[in-house]
């Protein structure tokens, strides 16, 4: 009853937006105009009202038919979850508060992994991170994250990032007139999105069998080989998806240990993998954006594991992390697995466009200022 309602209302305003004249044309970004171009241009008011609905189905998907709890957190924190291990590209955002020195916050997963050990056995947020590297088509320096955390292992949690998927999907193909007037390849975006929807399950492959195939495929200039391990470059994830003709997400699991966040738990069957999973994107047309935009991962439950973890990814001091290491020396730690979505990529993918900073409003980039 209640998703009749939202789908009654999604139907609504998307009957309003096939009223409006005028343009919805996308401008060239000019941060010196941008403040005009969202004050009048009907691309930014049909992007909001699609943006709108993503939050509210996000709110009900978690909220209402998963029984999760929503946690509002913290915008600062003394411990940043990323950049953590060698193949992070991402950077922390240093601030000073009188005299404490902290970081603007990139992830909620810290905030939200002591909070499972006090009878909350799943959370959910949907808040804006924080992250200091240059943007690009791929990263802005703020954008939002939808980001949850549950108890469970990681093959407890990726049937419920499936179905999420799923539900933006559905969301957005019911903004049809909305696809119409903003998607740069309406028919791409909603014959691909009915195929997610059909999946019963998302096809899922190895790191090291991707691997194999970009190296056999002629491909391994797209691949990162490091005294740590191996990564795979966004480029890589494009032409990985070439390779397999895929056009529907695709799960990539068991990354090389040491390339990876100190907090992913070690698989017991081979200890220089962990027990996690990105799921990649295919582009809808030739440039659009595409890659991961989901991240995931089961958590180390093993101090002793942890302090090897930092150890061996150039001895990263565990300073700022004993208050999480020692979570679990806790007599009631249960084992958690966690995921984040990055809003604004699932969004540009959707609506086939090749740049996130396209699909959020008031984007924030370094060393360029944006009114308002």
């Amino acid at each position: 009853m209640i998703l009749n309602k939202i789908k009654e209302k999604i139907s609504t305003d998307d009957l309003a937006i096939k009223e409006i004249s005028g343009n919805f044309f996308l401008p060239s970004y000019d941060s010196k105009k941008y403040y005009r171009d969202i004050a009048s241009n009907n691309y930014f008011y049909a992007l909001l009202i699609l943006r709108h609905y993503i939050k509210f189905i996000s709110d009900y998907y978690f909220g209402f038919k998963l029984g999760m709890k929503n946690i509002d957190l913290f915008m600062m924190t003394p411990s940043v979850s990323s950049p953590m291990g060698p193949g992070s590209d991402s950077e922390s955002i240093k601030i000073k508060l009188g005299k404490l020195e902290t970081f603007l916050i990139d992830s909620s997963q810290f905030g939200f992994e002591p909070l499972l050990l006090n009878n909350f056995n799943k959370v959910y947020c949907y808040l804006p991170s924080m992250r200091g590297e240059d943007p690009d088509n791929r990263h802005l320096n703020q954008f939002f994250h939808c980001e949850a955390e549950v108890s469970g292992t990681l093959k407890n949690l990726i049937p419920l990032i499936e179905g999420y998927i799923k539900s933006l999907c559905e969301t957005v193909l019911l903004m049809d007139n909305t696809i119409d007037r903003i998607s740069s390849d309406s028919e791409a975006t909603k014959k691909t999105l009915k195929k997610v929807i059909r999946l019963k399950v998302f096809p899922e492959i190895i790191f090291d069998e991707a691997i194999d195939l970009l190296v056999k495929n002629g491909k391994k200039k797209y691949i990162n080989f490091t005294d740590h391990g191996r990564d795979i470059t966004s480029k890589g994830e494009i032409e990985l998806m070439n390779i397999l003709k895929l056009d529907t997400p695709i799960w990539i699991k068991y990354f090389d240990r040491d390339r990876v966040p100190f907090y992913q738990k070690p698989d017991p069957n081979n200890t220089d993998k962990t027990l996690n999973a990105d799921l990649l994107f295919p582009p809808l047309k030739e440039g659009a954006f595409g890659g991961e935009v989901v991240g995931s991962g089961q958590r180390q439950d093993n101090p002793e594991e942890m302090y090897e973890s930092l150890k061996r990814q150039n001895n990263i001091s565990s300073k700022s992390y004993e208050w999480y290491i020692d979570l679990r020396r806790f007599s009631n730690y249960k084992v958690t697995s966690g995921f984040g979505l990055g809003v604004e990529r699932f969004i540009a993918w959707a609506l086939a466009k090749n740049n996130i900073r396209d699909v959020i409003p008031y984007p924030r980039l370094k060393n360029i200022r944006t009114l308002p």
